[in-house]
């Protein structure tokens, strides 16, 4: 199973008390947490440069490797999240052996917050870890390299995870009521209208700000007359799509009340005068 990732997750059997794989884990500089969650076993390491995991396979023995969920895990954040789930949701916790600090678990939890890669990094392999030479042989290029593949592979990570929210928002919307969704067009005059009322004809409403003072005292003017003559009520004038409407005449209608209560409607109404 050698690979270049740098970052594993196993379920296993119980190691031996005779097993040589902590030893090898040292010497191949490793970070990591051999745990037991409710009677099941786990073993998680990892490094900055990538791990040659035919040297520990060996010594230990793979029930699962827990590289998916939904998804395959590409970042090493997405890795350290799945740990933590596994330790959280566990009743009967116990950390078997380790070359963490004891409370790594619970500061790392509180760095994943942050999501700042930096930070995560830092916390990880220390401040000056990226200017370090891990081996004699290890090359400037090769690891420059590596860095840019991690780095996409946790962009990676970051689309895969905006397209599942995106797609859970898209479900929500589509299952629910059609009565709670906005029903928006464009009418004359560029306004944007608003189903906001039911019940009423389906009339499109529109927000008596985005009128001119102009368009305001031609339609207060056109409705009282429009009303005195007998034609229409002021209520209907304003809010339905029957005859002589403002919407047969303008293409849009307009709640009665919030027009009822300005200025211009009293300064207007010739019941006033």
């Amino acid at each position: 199973m050698n690979t270049s990732r740098n970052t594993f997750l196993f379920q296993i059997q119980a190691i031996p008390d005779h097993s040589i794989l902590f030893e090898e884990l040292q010497k191949q500089e490793l970070f990591f947490s051999y745990f037991q969650v409710d009677q099941k076993y786990y073993l998680f390491f990892y490094r900055q440069k990538s791990i040659d995991t035919d040297l520990i396979e060996p010594h230990i023995q793979i029930l699962e490797e827990l590289d998916r969920k939904q998804r395959k895990i590409r970042a090493l954040r997405g890795f350290f999240i799945y740990a933590l789930e596994i330790l959280e949701n566990g009743k009967d916790l116990e950390i078997l052996r380790t070359n963490l600090q004891p409370s790594f678990w619970r500061k790392l939890k509180s760095i994943l917050r942050q999501n700042r890669k930096e930070v995560l990094l830092e916390f990880l392999f220390g401040k000056d870890q990226d200017h370090k030479s891990n081996s004699i042989s290890s090359s400037p290029a090769l690891e420059e390299l590596q860095n840019q593949v991690n780095s996409l592979q946790e962009r990676i990570a970051e689309l895969e995870n905006r397209n599942l929210v995106m797609e859970g928002k898209l479900n929500m919307l589509s299952a629910a009521p059609r009565s709670s969704k906005f029903d928006t067009s464009t009418l004359k005059g560029g306004h944007t209208t608003f189903n906001q009322e039911k019940g009423l004809n389906q009339a499109n409403f529109i927000i008596l700000g985005n009128l001119s003072e102009e368009e305001k005292i031609e339609i207060l003017k056109t409705g009282f007359r429009l009303n005195q003559e007998g034609k229409i009520s002021l209520k209907k004038y304003y809010e339905t799509k029957d005859q002589y409407s403002l919407f047969q005449l303008k293409g849009y209608s307009i709640k009665y009340e919030s027009i009822r209560r300005t200025k211009l409607y009293q300064q207007l109404n010739p019941s006033n005068n």
